[in-house]
């Protein structure tokens, strides 16, 4: 089943849900002299608008998402290049950086400056888009483009949307539920329409499913229906009801993914599951809560579709392993973790400098008693580390 989002993405302007301000101030200042950064919260249509303006004037769309894009060499090779080049059919073309504001880290040293750097150079029109664009990373980027914000799709052009699609894909519905999933969704299209098809039993509209909230299924009847079951309505967002937190559903699908999986699925499957972890990385380091439904449809719908059929071997799940065995580690290392604290306090050190400068000689010291005593070494750490 093609999820809606993707079945009805916006093929022209007249699409565009809301936005009408914004695509007139895009229209006016398209061109290559200076670019444009959209930016605005997610789910807005910051990137269907490009496409369909793209179509209206009948331009290639080259797309460049700065997550692939990690240090200056790559940046000055796949954007450089593309600034200048004519497109592949001699058509005009729009080059679009998606998600500028991605670039961060010690591995993208160097990435917004070559990026700066490249801006004015370029043959034809630019659009980058973002969330904020006043993270004082950008703040060069900013400089040298106009910033354009989309605003969040507006309760009531949420509900139409929603609607009209639910009577193109002859769903019953109850007005209020459409009310309810709009509300929910807080401005982001994307996030409606996912709430919408995913709550879809036999072509009818139903918020109150039964157990959706209240009774929380174990999380083995979750992996069950993920490995078994290719059918999205069912498994997207299935986790909710196993009443375990995501990092835990993650383990429990790393831990079982090569039971289930072999081969081409198991490399798709781990594919999404590592997509989930980057966005993971970026509520850490943005607290973009908004990217949890991101991560939700990608292990549980992602890997769903990842196999080549639905029905499958019985198998056994175990639990995670990992927690176990980061503890018995920690266990493994807790008196060279205590005994590179005191020396670390001794020689004015760092822990992690006592462990790797100092740690690996003391051995040979413990015939020295003044030694044992200046750091105070208990009598089990004497004994570990004469092991």
């Amino acid at each position: 089943m093609i999820p809606w989002t993707k079945k009805y993405l916006p093929k022209n302007i007249p699409e565009i849900i809301g936005q009408k301000v914004q695509i007139q101030k895009i229209k006016t200042n398209l061109a290559p002299k200076r670019p444009i950064i959209l930016y605005g919260p997610i789910g807005t249509g910051k990137t269907s608008i490009v496409y369909a303006l793209a179509k209206e004037r009948n331009l290639e769309v080259l797309e460049i998402n700065a997550s692939d894009v990690r240090n200056k060499g790559a940046i000055n090779k796949i954007v450089g290049s593309s600034i200048q080049q004519q497109s592949l059919f001699h058509k005009g073309k729009i080059i679009l950086i998606d998600d500028v504001d991605a670039l961060s880290g010690t591995k993208d040293r160097g990435c917004i400056q070559e990026l700066t750097k490249l801006l004015p150079k370029s043959k034809f029109p630019m659009i980058l888009t973002c969330i904020d664009p006043y993270h004082k990373k950008l703040k060069t980027i900013r400089r040298k483009t106009t910033l354009i914000e989309l605003d969040p799709i507006s309760l009531t052009d949420t509900k139409d949307h929603l609607t009209n699609l639910a009577q193109k894909e002859n769903i019953k519905f109850n007005e209020q539920d459409i009310i309810s999933i709009a509300e929910k969704a807080k401005g982001d299209l994307r996030v409606a329409i996912n709430d919408l098809q995913t709550n879809i039993i036999d072509n009818n509209l139903n918020l109150n499913i039964p157990s959706e909230r209240d009774s929380r299924e174990s999380i083995l009847y979750c992996l069950s229906m993920i490995f078994k079951s290719k059918n999205i309505n069912k498994t997207n967002n299935i986790f909710n009801k196993a009443g375990e937190d995501l990092d835990t559903c993650i383990l429990w699908l790393d831990e079982n993914l090569p039971k289930e999986y072999s081969s081409e699925e198991l490399k798709k499957a781990y594919n999404y599951l590592s997509r989930a972890d980057v966005f993971k990385g970026r509520i850490r380091r943005w607290q973009y809560w908004r990217y949890l439904v991101y991560i939700n449809t990608l292990i549980t719908s992602g890997i769903a579709i990842s196999k080549e059929k639905k029905q499958r071997p019985v198998t056994t799940y175990k639990q995670t392993t990992r927690i176990l065995k980061l503890w018995q580690a920690k266990m493994r290392n807790a008196k060279r973790t205590s005994i590179s604290d005191k020396l670390a306090k001794l020689t004015h050190t760092s822990v992690k400098r006592a462990v790797q400068d100092t740690f690996p000689y003391l051995k040979q010291l413990l015939t020295q008693e003044d030694i044992c005593k200046e750091l105070n070494l208990s009598e089990d750490e004497v004994a570990w580390l004469q092991r």
